[in-house]
């Protein structure tokens, strides 16, 4: 191994001390890449989720500051923040909004990984550890959104205590230790599962979930980042109303990613049944999966039952979420008549949702396999070479001084709209920002890779020397038809220049064939 004998100084040298004392420790066990080119969005969903689980760290542990865990004061803590407290208005959005990417992010890479067939190349410990802490992750946002203790923060507490109720014989015993006894104390109970309890169990999970190698995209990180605040000017989180014992209660939901349970629910049925035995199978079987499925093959497309199975229970997950947040419009019909579902239809919709989700699951793959066979046959036949799109050096250096303008002009932009006190309208405008620089970054990056690629510069050009005339065809066709011949195996000699016949002139000088062969021209002066 060859010593560098070049040392760092600096803000670098620091950097590098710090990461060679980080590698020495248990950290060791996770290393981070950073690609140098653009990979699949599906391949970050796991790590997003962990960037955005720092987001709602450091976000929440900011709201601390100003949070007060008491039934009475929760709401107008919360008020206080939202109004009065600088940047709290953003802070608790980009909470808000991060939770709910944060469940989106975490179903979302469970079901890359269960149709990609990730959990075969013995995954299964990360597998089953995916989906627990998928539930907890579920588990913890419930908790954060309930604490603000609004009308719709009541209607989850009731769900949530109604439930825990009616499970046999320990219910009545977690409903007590985890809501506490009624209204009055449920708050600081909640307040700690959210901001200590829960954590430590997802930390937990976390560090035994996550691969040796974790990819660590900067581009995707900022892009999730712009994404969450521009939700947050988009759909700004609005305070709700207070819950006042003494006042009935409005129609609301709860978040959408109970309201499925929400739905099972509203259909009156036993509550043990609908809200905890059919989502615990649920689970249960998802968990179970690795050690169910005993194809060979990765593919979705090779695997029919267990794609037909994730097919189903996506398309139950998606018509459950509408179902419950549907309310009768009727105005005129009781509040409870307009939350009750019909079973009859309810249960008969999501037994017929069986077969149909299989039955159409198994036509695609046939259809796919099919498509598959078509094109493996038309690339033998047809045109070898992909189209692909590649940006040239000129268009590359516009695309960096158009998005750095852009950048700029955002950033002004932004500025203005935080002193003018448009809340919603700067979260948007960084949000932008954000995916401007991820947009930015990643051009940065596929420059440096078109570099790397770039073709070898053109060879110099030599100077051709004159060459020699070849004799002509004709002559030589001539003196092969009047017999001459070329020795075997003697290459053919080769003429400076074709020889050109001069006529000799002969003057009679009257001597024959015996004169003397020493005459010379002075002779001829003789008399």
């Amino acid at each position: 191994m060859a010593v560098s004998l070049e040392r760092r100084t600096g803000a670098v040298g620091f950097f590098y001390w710090l990461w060679d004392g980080v590698d020495r420790t248990i950290f060791t066990a996770i290393k981070f890449s950073f690609p140098a080119r653009f990979v699949s969005p599906f391949g970050f969903l796991g790590m997003l989720t962990f960037s955005v689980f720092i987001i709602l760290g450091v976000s929440g542990a900011l709201l601390m500051f100003y949070y007060q865990p008491m039934l009475d004061r929760a709401w107008d803590s919360v008020q206080f923040i939202n109004d009065e407290v600088p940047f709290g208005f953003h802070i608790r959005n980009i909470h808000y909004h991060g939770s709910n990417a944060m469940v989106l992010l975490a179903v979302l890479h469970m079901y890359y990984q269960y149709f990609s067939g990730r959990y075969k190349i013995r995954n299964e410990v990360l597998w089953m550890t995916g989906v627990i802490l998928g539930v907890v992750t579920i588990l913890e946002a419930f908790t954060g959104y309930d604490v603000i203790f609004s009308e719709r923060a009541e209607l989850a507490i009731s769900i949530a205590a109604s439930l825990t109720t009616s499970i046999p014989v320990v219910g009545p015993t977690i409903r007590d230790a985890a809501l506490g006894s009624g209204f009055s104390d449920f708050v600081l109970r909640f307040y700690a599962q959210h901001v200590f309890l829960l954590p430590i169990v997802m930390l937990g999970l976390m560090a035994v979930h996550f691969p040796r190698f974790l990819v660590f995209d900067v581009p995707m990180v900022m892009a999730i980042g712009g994404a969450i605040l521009i939700t947050g000017g988009v759909f700004p989180i609005d305070m709700g109303f207070k819950f006042e014992p003494t006042v009935p209660p409005g129609v609301t939901v709860p978040e959408w990613y109970l309201t499925g349970i929400y739905a099972f629910m509203r259909t009156q049925y036993d509550k043990f049944v609908t809200g905890l035995l059919w989502p615990l199978l649920f689970i249960i079987s998802l968990v179970l999966i690795p050690f169910i499925d005993r194809y060979k093959k990765f593919s979705w497309r090779d695997r029919p039952i267990i794609t037909a199975f994730g097919i189903t229970s996506l398309a139950q997950i998606m018509v459950t979420t509408y179902w419950g947040f549907y309310i009768s419009p009727d105005v005129s019909v009781p509040l409870v008549e307009r939350l009750v579902i019909d079973p009859i239809f309810f249960y008969s919709t999501m037994i017929l949702m069986v077969p149909l989700g299989f039955g159409f699951t198994y036509m695609m793959i046939k259809l796919a396999n099919e498509a598959e066979r078509k094109s493996k046959l038309a690339k033998s036949t047809g045109p070898k070479k992909v189209a692909t799109i590649n940006l040239s050096e000129k268009w590359i250096n516009w695309l960096l001084v158009a998005l750095l303008a852009f950048q700029v002009f955002l950033n002004i932009a932004a500025y203005n709209a935080a002193l003018i006190g448009m809340k919603n309208i700067s979260l948007f405008f960084i949000g932008i920002i954000l995916l401007v620089f991820a947009a930015f970054f990643h051009i940065y990056r596929y420059s440096l890779s078109q570099e790397k690629n770039a073709p070898p510069p053109p060879a110099p050009v030599q100077e051709e020397k004159p060459k020699l005339a070849e004799p002509d065809a004709s002559i030589e066709q001539s003196k092969l038809l009047e017999g001459d011949s070329l020795p075997k195996g003697k290459p053919e000699p080769k003429e400076l220049a074709p020889e050109v016949p001069i006529p000799k002139t002969q003057a009679d000088l009257g001597v024959g064939a015996n004169n003397n062969p020493n005459l010379g021209s002075g002779d001829l002066n003789k008399p």
